[in-house]
């Protein structure tokens, strides 16, 4: 089994595609793409492009941040996701009056279709629970354990931490896939019983300092390299990087024309 990780490219469709076949090329036999396909409130290209992409070429996709704002709002939901983006430090205050808006932006058909995509999901690489993807940490889109700043992390205790590993989705894992803060991170995570699981996250993209470069989309490459007659999944990896050009280099959030979600997460 071969595993093309993507993430974080949101609502940039040059990144996305270009992420994509680089996994097809590769010859990935799955394509997960680990949230913040869109950005929210609005994404740089259309997000009925992403969205078609993404179910075209049959990607695995969880939710990350970017989605759940537009998945919840004006729903039952609402609530609960925005008291739990505000355990973190930084407020989202400065984009939630634009989430109407970028909403609408989605056909009823993609409002649809986006409000089915799961925040985890197990596949099956040799054992019933070898794979296990999220956006940020199991049960919170917005934050996550493993390494990252206090901008993303409430103040978790320990508590909260095991609870999150112990969810039965991810306390099987051989292998857990992950996205959210665009830094680079593969290391072992100790899980209850005793188990460990390999951590890697994909991060998105980086922008070029230069005006008129293209910039790059991060993915990973993994291969399941154990048979399932061992009874545990073993996995080689490798991490690259592929050329996209942004249609919109300058594009901002706060420009004029229409405010943009360069900064909310």
């Amino acid at each position: 089994m071969r595993i093309g990780l993507v993430g974080d490219t949101h609502g940039y469709v040059p990144a996305l595609e270009a992420a994509v076949a680089a996994c097809r090329t590769a010859g990935c036999d799955r394509i997960v793409h680990c949230g913040d396909f869109l950005s929210s409130p609005f994404s740089p290209d259309p997000p009925s492009e992403t969205i078609a992409l993404l179910r075209a070429e049959n990607v695995s996709v969880v939710v990350g941040n970017g989605e759940v704002y537009l998945r919840d709002w004006d729903t039952p939901r609402w609530e609960a996701t925005l008291a739990q983006r505000r355990q973190r430090p930084d407020s989202p205050d400065h984009f939630l009056p634009y989430v109407a808006a970028g909403q609408a932006e989605l056909s009823p058909d993609d409002l649809a279709w986006l409000r089915t995509v799961p925040e985890e999901m197990v596949l099956s690489g040799g054992r019933p629970n070898d794979v296990y993807i999220c956006h940020g940490m199991p049960g919170n889109v917005f934050a996550t354990i493993w390494d990252t700043g206090p901008q993303y992390t409430p103040d978790f205790t320990r508590e909260t931490i095991a609870a999150a590993l112990s969810r039965p989705t991810v306390a099987g894992a051989d292998l857990i896939l992950c996205g959210h803060t665009h830094l680079p991170l593969v290391q072992r995570t100790a899980l209850p019983g005793g188990r460990e699981a390999l951590v890697v996250r994909g991060c998105g993209y980086r922008r070029s300092a230069e005006p008129g470069m293209p910039w790059w989309a991060d993915y990973v490459i993994l291969t399941h390299v154990a048979p399932a007659s061992l009874g545990y999944a073993a996995w080689e990896f490798s991490r690259h990087m592929v050329l996209f050009y942004p249609r919109e280099p300058e594009w901002i959030w706060d420009q004029p024309s229409r405010p943009s979600p360069s900064g909310p997460r």
